[in-house]
């Protein structure tokens, strides 16, 4: 018995003795150590300690020199003497290290990497690991306070997964604080002033398409033509290609990169890339030089090679960076870029919902992947991971933004950069993606589920578990077999079904309810219930006035400061947001003011469409009545028009009982190339008359449940032709108008 209290004493001893309390109660006696002559990065990673450590505890330590602190009670952060000599061995990292070691030595705790990040993100590790603080976006931290925290071992190295990490959503781009806690090293850190940043803390990329405003026409097509494309037996004077294969076109982009190397030192690559266009040049020079090398990815490595050697002896540390993007995608044959060349590889046609190695539509990236893996010095990813046709959209890529991540790694990218929405706040659970992308591109190993409960939990609380139930439910429906998406996809597509609305909405409102008291979080799941709002209003807005989803859509829109919805007008979507919430205004007038029509005494049981046929040239559709007799008459299953593109000048008149199903207000849509009128129970409702290119008419009807008579007179012109017509209904149908509520008079 008496040994064995010797024995627990003993045991107590030494647990007592190996336990360090950094701070207990509001109190600490703990230093925090940086050399004098540190690298402001290192000074700022000491400021950085202090006031997360005061988030935590409440505490405030002492900043001292390497002679300042008591042993066994210092924060030790950069590599300095101390360290030399406390960790025999050691050896300083470079300055662009980011990697960094974290280890406890007695009671002191050190914190080195390279200089420029690495102590930084050591002292990022510490707070996130072992004091739990999060940084979800550059609006929203957390300090759990700690009334104590002690330790007896630390000892920590991580290395990045991707040397170069471009995390290029907004607020991570906007925002270098953010930026350099999320491990983002594409922005330089913060200074001490406001807007101040530290020079030389990026792994900057100058520029993008660079050849094209390196080298325009206006300065240079009206004395030089033949410094641009030739095509089809002339020289384009709009926005093309250059000419590669003219020597002055060489010595002029020489010239010129040469220059902004030398006014913007900070940057590490410098863009020699093709403008956003496929018209590259097809002289015969350019096309001979095309052929030697494989494509046209080869001409483009012969010649930027050029410029990397031109300028490699005044700028040895710097980099020029080329596209494999569209017509350069492939990799090249018998040339390879030197090695002071980047490539940057582009992934806009791939898949976003599926692994590069099982997916159709992915097979040819992933060879050209490898190929350029086997060939590229310096390897550059450009990646998308959202939709930039309509931002908000619902994008089921949370498991392949991983893979996708691996897959670089593997073939050895030392940078990414991950496109989301750049201009904007608009994306789909933007914060969300923000973070966990800078989280795998620091490690591409991490697991994914941990990390999404991770930041869900943090950032939305008790509804964490309904955002992730959300993030699943679209995963089934998305994902589901056949479905592909690129990164320009629209509201209409059929992949968003009524199911990933209704359900998912209904998610959303119990994440609401259970955060219900709390408007903070309330707000931020209206924020991520935004882009379900969008595709009803869009899809079915009969069913979204009934639920509000115009309203929400408007608070957040507002609340968020969103002043795009798409990357551009171009792009298919509706860029500004102004423009949408203006389009929402007008349908909720019409909504209100929506006629009232009651059903007809009738009980009509035979399905189909009546239809007379007209032909002649004639340029409204009362004209095509009033002056023609139809040609020919029958019976149709449903409203549809002769669509032979050789056909023209001929008109319909169709007829037929509608049924609706229950009483309240429904949408009809007609979409037409020329003219089309439609009338319901012989008031007009729809007005597209005229002779015209495709255009939508769109009217809101409150129907009582029963038969109604539908007519709608069409006739074409010339140059095209199209009908269709669509119903959103308050039971909740949306789609094109149903063959099985249309009966014959």
């Amino acid at each position: 018995m008496k040994n064995l209290s010797i024995l627990a004493i003993a045991i107590l001893l030494a647990v007592s003795c190996g336990s360090h309390k950094l701070f207990k109660d509001g109190q600490s006696d703990y230093t925090i150590v940086v050399s004098e002559d540190a690298t402001p990065s290192e000074k700022y990673a000491a400021s950085e300690l202090r006031n997360w450590i005061k988030e935590v505890s409440g505490v405030e330590l002492p900043v001292a020199g390497l002679d300042g602190g008591k042993k066994g009670k210092r924060l030790i952060v950069g590599y300095n003497t101390l360290t030399e000599t406390m960790v025999p061995g050691s050896v300083k990292p470079v300055d662009r290290d980011d990697s960094f070691t974290l280890t406890s030595k007695g009671g002191d705790i050190l914190f080195w990497g390279g200089a420029n990040r690495g102590t930084l993100y050591a002292v990022y590790s510490f707070l996130e690991e072992e004091l739990g603080c999060r940084w979800f976006s550059s609006k929203v931290s957390v300090a759990p306070h700690k009334d104590s925290w002690e330790f007896s071992q630390l000892d920590r190295h991580e290395e990045p997964g991707i040397i170069i990490r471009d995390n290029c959503y907004l607020d991570v781009r906007e925002n270098p604080a953010f930026s350099g806690r999320m491990r983002n090293n594409f922005v330089n850190l913060p200074g001490e002033k406001p807007g101040e940043t530290l020079p030389g803390t990026a792994e900057g990329y100058w520029g993008v398409h660079a050849m094209g405003y390196l080298m325009t026409p206006e300065e240079y097509y009206a004395e030089h033509p033949e410094y641009f494309s030739f095509r089809d037996g002339e020289r384009l004077s709009g926005y093309s290609q250059l000419c590669l294969s003219n020597p002055d076109v060489l010595r002029i982009c020489t010239e010129k990169i040469r220059n902004v190397m030398r006014q913007n030192p900070d940057f590490l690559i410098y863009s020699m890339e093709q403008g956003d266009n496929r018209l590259y040049c097809q002289c015969e020079e350019c096309e001979t030089l095309a052929e030697k090398y494989g494509g046209q990815s080869g001409l483009m490595v012969w010649f930027v090679n050029q410029v990397a050697d031109a300028v490699k002896d005044e700028f040895p540390d710097k980099f020029i960076g080329t596209f494999a993007y569209q017509y350069t995608r492939h990799a090249p044959k018998d040339i390879v870029p030197r090695d002071n060349v980047v490539i940057r590889l582009c992934s806009i046609e791939c898949c976003m919902f599926h692994d590069y190695d099982d997916c159709e539509q992915n097979v040819a990236f992933m060879k050209d992947l490898k190929d350029w893996s086997a060939i590229a010095p310096n390897l550059y990813i450009w990646d998308y991971v959202t939709d930039f046709a309509q931002y908000c959209l619902p994008v089921a890529n949370w498991k392949t933004m991983a893979t996708h991540i691996k897959d670089f790694r593997d073939n050895n990218a030392i940078g990414i950069l991950e496109e989301g929405d750049y201009q904007t706040v608009s994306c789909e659970l933007r914060e969300l993606r923000a973070w966990l992308l800078s989280k795998l591109m620091w490690n591409p190993d991490a697991d994914v589920d941990a990390l999404i409960e991770d930041f869900t939990d943090g950032y939305y609380g008790a509804a964490g578990k309904y955002v992730r139930e959300y993030i699943a439910l679209s995963d089934s429906i998305l994902r589901r077999p056949g479905i592909h998406s690129d990164c320009y996809i629209d509201a209409s597509d059929p992949m968003y079904t009524d199911e990933l609305i209704s359900e998912g909405r209904k998610i959303f409102a119990a994440a609401k309810e259970a955060v219900a008291s709390d408007k903070v979080l309330h707000d931020r799941v209206e924020t991520a219930e935004m882009p379900l709002c969008f595709l009803q209003m869009h899809k079915n807005p009969v069913v979204g006035f009934q639920e509000g989803a115009d309203a929400l859509v408007r608070r957040v829109v507002e609340r968020e400061g969103i002043n795009r919805m798409a990357e551009g007008e171009w792009s298919g979507g509706i860029m500004e947001a102004k423009h949408l919430l203006d389009n929402y205004a007008k349908l909720a007038e019409s909504f209100k003011e929506a006629p009232q029509l009651s059903a007809a005494d009738v009980n009509p049981t035979v399905h189909g469409v009546s239809f007379q046929k007209y032909e002649g040239s004639f340029m409204t559709t009362s004209q095509m009545v009033w002056r023609e007799d139809p040609v020919h008459e029958g019976i149709l299953p449903f409203i549809k028009i002769d669509t032979e593109p050789e056909l023209d000048h001929f008109g319909y008149v169709f007829d037929c009982w509608f049924k609706a199903e229950v009483d309240g207000i429904h949408q009809f849509k007609i979409v037409s190339d020329d003219g089309a009128v439609l009338y319901l129970d012989g008031t007009e409702v729809i007005n597209l008359d005229g002779s015209h290119s495709p255009k939508t008419g769109i009217a809101f009807v409150n129907l009582q449940k029963g038969f109604h008579r539908l007519k709608l007179r069409y006739f074409e012109d010339c140059e095209g032709q199209m009908l269709d017509i669509y119903l959103a209904a308050p039971e909740g149908f949306n789609g094109p108008l149903p063959a099985n509520r249309l009966f014959i008079p």
